[in-house]
C-alpha cells in the first residue's frame, strides 16, 4: 500500500500525512464492509487493523486495501470475462505503462482517481447471488479521470 499521502500546496490539507484518515468510516464504526464500484467487477471486504479494531473500518483502511487489491495481475478467468471491447482497453492501458502485466487498475481506464464512497442499496442488492441474504454494509467506490 502506499505509504504516502500527497496534498497540492494549495489545499487546506497540506502538509498533513496519512494520519489524516485514521478515522472511522462512518459513526456506526462497522467491523466488517464491501467495496463494490459500477467501474469493476469484484467486491472487496474490509475489516480493521488489528491494532485499531475498536474503532471498526478507518478511512485509511479502504484506501489501503483498495490500492492494494487494484494492484494485482488481472487473472485468466477475469480475462475471459471481460467484453472484447474491455480487453483492448485493457491492452491499450497496459501498453502505456513500464509493468508488462495487465493490472486490475488497468480495468478502471483513464478513470483512476479515487473519486469517493456512496452508499446505494439497489447496486449491492444487484450485485449479490440470488438467495444469498442481506449485503453486507457495502458502498460503492466512485472514480473520476486525472484529468
Amino acid at each position: 500500500p502506499p505509504n504516502s499521502i500527497y496534498f497540492t500546496p494549495l489545499s487546506s490539507y497540506a502538509g498533513w500525512g496519512s494520519e489524516l484518515f485514521r478515522v472511522p468510516l462512518t459513526q456506526a464504526q462497522h467491523k466488517q464492509i464491501q467495496l463494490i464500484s459500477q467501474d469493476f467487477p469484484w467486491a472487496f471486504n474490509i475489516g480493521p487493523e488489528p491494532s485499531a479494531a475498536e474503532q471498526g473500518v478507518t478511512c485509511l483502511d479502504v484506501l489501503n486495501v483498495l490500492h492494494a487489491a487494484l494492484q494485482h495481475p488481472l487473472s485468466d478467468t477475469e480475462w475471459e470475462a471481460a467484453a472484447q471491447d474491455k480487453q483492448v482497453s485493457l491492452i491499450r492501458a497496459c501498453n502505456h505503462q513500464l509493468n508488462p502485466l495487465i493490472l486490475r487498475v488497468d480495468w478502471l481506464g483513464s478513470h483512476v482517481a479515487f473519486g469517493g464512497l456512496v452508499k446505494d442499496e439497489a447496486l449491492a442488492r444487484r450485485r449479490l447471488i440470488p438467495g444469498a441474504g442481506e449485503p453486507p454494509e457495502t458502498w460503492v467506490v466512485r472514480f473520476k479521470s486525472l484529468s
